[in-house]
């Protein structure tokens, strides 16, 4: 049962919302969690692949570093509650984690879930209560200084009064989950300056069938480059793996927002992977003559087995135009050199991205100029918070945007927390 009025409302109860209402907790104030799904969490419950990247180990200036320009905005949200603070946050709630590869924490369990409906004991231990299958549709301020949400709940419409909100209501990516924009809508209702939004941490698509023959391969340890008109415009290392329709992988969903703005601009994007990164082309060139020289009277397929996984021979053998069966010594430099090129600079064209029904996180946002970053408060509007992929903050894959929400969801409940209201 809702009641008629609160001092503290929240909106959405994924994990900006979670925390923040936690952390908004005050014996003198009375709160609630609206969410419009039918249960809390649902983006949370699949991340990483259901098992949750909570956070990361690295510094808090190499964390900044992952969000580009916009982490200077993350800064002091960071200050006070960073990835440390995090797992003992979580490990209190009675949720062990785990450190593994590349300095990513996940749930002990391996069950996203376990965060989920530790943050949903907790709420009610506090006795604040979370309303489902309850959806936002306005949100205004009366003359009073009051916010009137405008809620939905199936065919029955109603309104509530509160004193101060924090929408956490996430972005646009994965709008099966709840993600649909809602909270976009809300902040323009006050002026706020929407940064125009796209699909981030997204698959991305490409010519040909070159993914598709090689669906499933997982490639660690290359550098991607993408290239524009012949320029390199910028490179990654670490891992990827081709799709039937493209690829993905770390690498490219940290760059799959440099990718989608260029093609947004209508430009021709081609990117090249160097399987070797470890080799330049002339030390590359020892080695092939080295391996010939070695193995000459094998074929040209018992070679590329020493190169390349099992699954790319065939293609290789199509885009060299080398009989697999030629011996080695019979192998020509112009044959050798079409080999490394394509072993240094295998490339694919990307003419699109998946949408958002796949993209991980969303660009853009709620302005952070109109935001304090001390607080998560609006600058136009008093008592107006926002927490959460809903602001324009979006960084790389590996735990690193789940700890923003946290993080930011975690000053907004604090600073709710703060505020005194006339009874």
């Amino acid at each position: 049962m809702i009641e008629p009025h609160y001092n503290t409302v929240i909106i959405g109860a994924g994990p900006a919302g979670l925390i923040a209402g936690v952390e908004a907790y005050n014996p003198d104030h009375s709160i609630i969690i609206l969410e419009k799904m039918h249960k809390t969490g649902l983006k949370l419950r699949i991340s990483g692949k259901g098992r949750c990247n909570i956070t990361n180990e690295e510094s808090m200036q190499s964390f900044l570093n992952r969000f580009g320009k916009k982490g200077r905005f993350l800064k002091y949200a960071f200050s006070q509650f960073f990835n440390h603070d995090l797992l003992k946050y979580i490990n209190d709630l009675g949720v062990p984690t785990k450190l593994e590869r590349g300095g990513r924490y996940f749930c002990k369990s391996d069950r996203a879930t376990d965060i989920v409906v530790a943050f949903e004991k907790k709420l009610n231990g506090l006795k604040i209560p979370i309303a489902m299958k309850t959806q936002v549709t306005g949100l205004q301020l009366n003359a009073g200084g009051q916010y009137v949400l405008q809620l939905t709940q199936g065919d029955h419409k109603s309104q509530v009064m509160a004193d101060q909100v924090c929408v956490c209501s996430g972005g646009l990516g994965y709008p099966a989950t709840g993600s649909t924009g809602d909270g976009y809508r809300m902040a323009k209702s006050f002026d706020h300056t929407i940064i125009d939004t796209a699909p981030s941490l997204v698959p991305v698509l490409t010519a040909g069938d070159t993914a598709k023959r090689v669906m499933g391969v997982s490639l660690r340890n290359v550098s991607l480059s993408i290239w524009d008109e012949g320029k390199k415009i910028t490179e990654m290392f670490g891992e990827m793996m081709f799709t039937r329709k493209g690829i993905t992988g770390p690498i490219i969903l940290t760059l799959s927002e440099t990718l989608v703005t260029m093609l947004d601009s209508r430009k021709e994007v081609q990117i090249k992977i160097d399987l070797k990164p470890a080799l330049d082309h002339k030390k590359l060139d020892q080695r092939l003559l080295r391996e010939i020289a070695n193995n000459s009277k094998q074929n040209f397929r018992s070679l590329l087995k020493t190169l390349i996984p099992l699954k790319m021979i065939d293609l290789f053998v199509d885009l060299t135009e080398i009989d697999p069966s030629t011996k080695l010594h019979q192998v020509s430099g112009d044959q050798r050199k079409r080999l490394r090129m394509l072993l240094k600079e295998f490339p694919m064209q990307v003419i699109g991205h998946d949408s958002y029904d796949r993209a991980i996180v969303t660009s853009g946002g709620v302005s952070l100029k109109e935001i304090d970053p001390t607080t998560m408060e609006s600058k136009l509007a008093s008592k107006l918070y926002f927490a959460g992929e809903v602001i324009d903050v979006n960084g790389e894959t590996g735990g690193y945007n789940l700890t923003s929400s946290w993080s930011t969801g975690f000053l907004a409940g604090r600073s709710m927390r703060n505020n005194e209201f006339v009874r």
